[in-house]
């Protein structure tokens, strides 16, 4: 635990500033990445990306962008966004701990799973067979037990979304080493095309 972010994250909260506040959690968690995935994170132009939903409302219809503006918009989300204060601290931090949070939104448009807690058993089974770093994979094994016990009618479907959750992240390129914030514009079949995903998902 890194102490210095963890206060930080309470002054942000503090000071209504969501966005910090999230990040500077994940942050103080000091989640490491697996072999060299926060090397591969750290050569990307832009490993913490603003996401503005105006301007994710304004790329063309049936691309990623437009996509992912559609999804915030249907379940009343923003996106996690970062002052320029806190994205100076937190870069060189577990730069995976925080822009996993910034694209998790992005991750469910791609995937096709909803906001459901099996959609997000789905999420959070592929992040777990993509090896992204071990906590991810203890978080998805919680959820997997947690959300049977909320549910437990639903066993088939969370069955279902975590075995399909399973199969895309093995699948896939890893997803959070691409550079997503430059795919706004860019079709959603063709984005998934290029992340070895299903276009019909």
């Amino acid at each position: 635990m890194q102490w210095h972010y963890l206060l930080k994250a309470m002054q942000a909260g503090l000071a209504g500033r969501a966005g910090d506040t999230a990040a500077y959690k994940a942050a103080a968690l000091g989640t490491q990445a697996c072999g060299t995935l926060n090397q591969r994170l750290a050569t990307l132009a832009n490993p913490l990306p603003h996401l503005d939903l105006m301007d994710l409302r304004a790329q063309p219809p049936g691309s990623f962008g437009h996509a992912l503006a559609n999804f915030l918009d249907r379940y009343g989300l923003q996106p996690l966004t970062l002052s320029a204060a806190a994205q100076a601290d937190i870069h060189g931090a577990s730069l995976l701990a925080v822009r996993y949070p910034i694209l998790h939104d992005a991750f469910h448009v791609l995937l096709g799973f909803d906001t459901s807690l099996a959609g997000e058993l789905g999420v959070w089974s592929f992040v777990a067979a993509q090896k992204y770093c071990g906590a991810f994979e203890r978080a998805a094994w919680v959820g997997k037990w947690f959300t049977r016990l909320l549910i437990p009618w639903q066993w088939r479907r969370l069955r279902h979304y975590e075995e399909k959750g399973q199969q895309l992240g093995r699948n896939a390129v890893c997803i959070i080493a691409e550079p997503l914030e430059d795919f706004w514009p860019t079709p959603l079949d063709e984005v998934r095309r290029r992340l070895n995903l299903p276009v019909q998902i």
